[in-house]
């Protein structure tokens, strides 16, 4: 996949995952499931037993890291695989939580870190939802964003690496009677801090984050209580 060298300052184009969003009160033995996405046509309320966004399921997270050396590879630098589960906030709006990292034997995020999930409509689009209007008896949240704190990785010889700080992903999300959540399709990002003059005559500056590609994410549920 083409993305950028890391530690440069060539920055693809493309959502990332970034800060959660606001919080709003809302009234209100071991298998594999390599599942199927929903389908359109099926986006109901899963069945027991189906793969959940709550601490019943246990996720397989596959981190594959480019360092961005070669612009056209298709074959991750490196790879990291570690179980998580993901944590219900009770009481938000939209479902969101922590993120428990299980067996990270590579020691890639940090340890009783700061690891988030939301769900949420298009990252890209800031806009009041159709459920808000009536169309959808519950929202769907297309996308699940993520945000780990996360130990300095070495991706490939040279120094490319992925810096100590903040990880990010966004990652397709659907749910279907029949095939419970599924997660796919996951983008990983971290963010350059970058100084710039913010008047004509130098006088201030401005740091902002920007995006860089690093890798894609994989998950899969691995098992369900």
């Amino acid at each position: 996949m083409p993305t950028a060298p890391i530690g440069t300052a060539r920055v693809s184009s493309a959502r990332t995952g970034g800060a959660m969003v606001s919080r709003t009160r809302r009234s209100g033995a071991h298998r594999s499931f390599r599942v199927r996405a929903a389908s359109k046509e099926d986006n109901g309320k899963p069945e027991a037993g189906t793969p959940s966004i709550d601490s019943k399921s246990l996720w397989r997270l596959r981190l594959e890291l480019f360092s961005g050396k070669d612009a056209d590879a298709t074959t991750p630098d490196r790879t990291i695989t570690v179980r998580a589960r993901f944590v219900v906030d009770e009481g938000y709006e939209p479902p969101q939580g922590s993120i428990e990292i299980k067996d990270d034997q590579e020691l890639a995020f940090v340890q009783a870190g700061f690891h988030r999930w939301t769900l949420a409509e298009d990252p890209n689009e800031r806009k009041a939802g159709l459920w808000i209007w009536g169309l959808f008896e519950e929202p769907l949240y297309p996308y699940m964003l993520l945000s780990f704190d996360c130990n300095r990785i070495e991706v490939a010889e040279g120094g490319y690496h992925i810096p100590k700080g903040k990880l990010f992903a966004e990652v397709k999300h659907a749910r279907g009677s029949k095939s419970g959540h599924v997660l796919s399709d996951g983008k990983l990002s971290f963010k350059v801090t970058k100084t710039y003059k913010a008047d004509l005559v130098g006088l201030s500056e401005a740091t902002i984050g920007e995006p860089t590609m690093c890798g894609r994410l994989q998950a899969d549920c691995i098992e369900v209580a």
